[in-house]
């Protein structure tokens, strides 16, 4: 009995709400110190806002809904344009589609090739990341794909993973976007 209830205590923190509130908290006061008063950083916002739920529902029920993420994608990508068109210059949108390309084209590999193992969920939200690191280059967008795979690493060494051999990406990936960005900026 005791057992049971400590070993369910931290999945009731990590699904409250107070946890995503800090989690959230957290991240924007991070990218708000590092962004400062930048155009940016309503996009970014709006993007993890919408993320550490998407984190949170991946890592219990490994899943990440469409009805988040697309939402999360469309937004970020008008939030992108809106900056374009802002300040006269489509490079940084155009490199950040390409580079939403090609972070969803590697997570549609990985699917391909792990037979399974990564979903259209984990695609869409790689969309996202590489469309937000994109922004400021190429070398963001590996840098959050490669930190996104050290994390799923480690934690595919969790006793928990390791049986199942499963692991959630979103988190994997909005960690190191967040990362990423924070650094960039």
């Amino acid at each position: 009995m005791i057992t049971k209830r400590f070993s369910s205590r931290p999945a009731q923190i990590a699904s409250s709400w107070w946890f995503g509130a800090f989690l959230t908290a957290l991240a924007l006061g991070i990218l708000a110190w590092r962004v400062g008063s930048r155009g940016e950083l309503p996009v970014y916002a709006f993007v993890l806002v919408l993320g550490v739920p998407l984190s949170i529902i991946d890592w219990f029920e490994h899943r990440l809904p469409r009805i988040v993420v697309v939402p999360q994608l469309v937004g970020a990508a008008l939030g992108l344009a809106f900056l374009c068109l802002a300040r006269s210059d489509p490079g940084p949108g155009l490199r950040a589609l390409w580079a939403m390309l090609a972070g969803a084209c590697f997570y549609l590999l990985l699917a391909v090739l792990t037979e399974g193992g990564v979903g259209s969920g984990d695609i869409g939200l790689a969309a996202v990341v590489g469309l937000m690191t994109g922004w400021f280059g190429w070398a963001e967008l590996a840098g959050a794909i490669v930190l996104a795979s050290l994390i799923a690493l480690a934690l595919l060494l969790l006793p928990r993973n390791r049986a199942s051999r499963a692991v959630p990406f979103g988190p994997c990936l909005l960690t190191g976007m967040t990362a990423m960005l924070a650094v960039a900026a």
